[in-house]
């Protein structure tokens, strides 16, 4: 729970890190003339933003299939072993209840006393299990939706660098120009061609991470990528919560928590019952030790009148009685440590719930924070497209160089990605404020 929490908090104390370093000057440029480089961004009034006209889809067949997020998070859940094993578990609870109930049966059948504790606790496990399997689904979107897009941005760079090996590539021809008519020298064509080298590396070594990441992706879903093509929109809506922000997330955390409580309280009743049924006492759990005077061990000649000690029997009771003393000694110790198992576990769950809380809530005042980041990185587009499109004129007009505006709009192009990072990260904290279960393990 504690490593839960601590990535909750990381998330948030991320975030400030983060935004320091991932808001560059430009925006993307979305007049029409452009769109062949450009990323546009388009804002609706559902307050969802989306990222269209990407160069991924540039450098894909038009005949191959889009895969949304959805299709990929559906095929990875379906793809999932560990669900498959989570049905398991939850069948082998409903053999140990029937077990269980053949058990409760034949000691009623003897005149022993039958706890319900057994029974009614294989039953919340099963039910628990069942809600796990549910919270295992949401850890597999979370992932799947974090590699997805963990992709997309990695197809985003890829193709921005290309861009910008295109534009450097043109450099280097003008720059060679320069050096045969004596207007640049031999060590400024040797620096724009180590550039040129060193972009074409980092293209390779992106792509074959890229390769890794879309072969993974694959194994998870049990998908061919290579016969689709991923889907770049993003979509941003905030976290509406009506009234108490407390309320809201501690009914968060009591959805999570359900069955721990419920356990809990299910143990409490039967160490309470324990208590009334004198259980707590070591005495009582210990037999009676079989005494030697007893007829059941002595036979009485009716003739003589003198009794016979009936050593074979008296050696069986004395072994049953060392059995049942030893038993009786290890149930109370059971007893004891059962006792403060349960007064340990109380402890710890509610500790557990304070630090979810505070947690979670570090985490609320984070994405609010992000929401402000979000709303002054999409003013800085706005500006920053009203300048690119004054730089188009310029080139209509002959005072700049297609390629040096080509320039400018792909420096541009790294707010958008600044952008989508900001709403990724937006989008994944929100989703363990709402889900706080997919940071889980178990």
């Amino acid at each position: 729970m504690k490593k839960n929490i601590n990535k909750i908090i990381a998330i948030g104390i991320g975030l400030t890190i983060m935004s320091g370093s991932i808001i560059p000057v430009f925006a993307a440029e979305t007049t029409e003339n452009n769109k062949n480089i450009s990323t546009s961004i388009l804002t609706n009034e559902s307050n969802s933003i989306v990222l269209g006209d990407s160069i991924i889809n540039k450098q894909t067949s038009s005949a191959k299939q889009i895969l949304t997020l959805d299709k990929i998070i559906t095929a990875a859940i379906d793809n999932s072993d560990r669900l498959n094993l989570k049905i398991k578990e939850k069948n082998m609870y409903g053999d140990k209840m029937d077990l269980q109930e053949t058990t409760d049966d034949f000691y009623d059948s003897i005149g022993r006393k039958v706890y319900d504790y057994a029974y009614d606790k294989l039953e919340l496990q099963e039910k628990q299990t069942d809600q796990s399997k549910e919270f295992m689904e949401d850890q597999i979107a979370n992932n799947i939706t974090n590699k997805y897009n963990a992709v997309i941005l990695k197809e985003i760079d890829i193709n921005k660098l290309k861009t910008n090996l295109e534009i450097k590539t043109k450099d280097f021809n003008t720059i060679k120009t320069k050096v045969s008519i004596g207007l640049a020298t031999s060590n400024q064509l040797n620096d724009s061609e180590i550039e040129i080298k060193k972009l074409q590396d980092d293209i390779k070594a992106k792509e074959d991470s890229l390769k890794n990441n879309m072969d993974y992706l694959g194994v998870l879903t049990n998908l061919n990528l290579s016969d689709y093509t991923l889907d770049p929109n993003i979509d941003y809506e905030t976290l509406k919560i009506d009234g108490s922000v407390d309320e809201y997330l501690n009914n968060k955390i009591d959805t999570y928590l359900k069955y721990n409580d419920e356990i809990v309280a299910l143990t409490k009743d039967y160490f309470k019952e324990l208590k009334d049924d004198d259980k707590n006492d070591l005495k009582n759990y210990l037999p009676t030790k079989p005494d030697t005077s007893s007829d059941s061990f002595n036979t009485t000649n009716n003739t003589t009148g003198e009794k016979t000690f009936n050593t074979e029997d008296y050696a069986l009771a004395y072994v049953d009685y060392i059995q049942q003393y030893l038993t009786g000694i290890s149930s109370y110790a059971s007893y004891l440590e059962g006792r403060y198992s349960i007064a340990e576990a109380q402890v710890k769950l509610d500790e557990s719930k304070k630090s979810l809380k505070n947690g979670l809530k570090e985490s609320y005042s984070a994405l609010l924070d992000l929401e402000n980041k979000i709303t002054r990185l999409k003013e800085d587009i706005k500006s920053t497209n009203t300048k690119l499109r004054d730089a188009k004129t310029k080139v209509d007009i002959g005072m700049m160089t297609e390629n040096a505006y080509k320039a400018q709009v792909l420096k541009s192009q790294d707010l958008d990605t600044s952008l989508r990072n900001l709403i990724n990260t937006y989008n994944t904290l929100k989703n363990s404020i709402e889900k706080p279960w997919i940071l889980s393990s178990n």
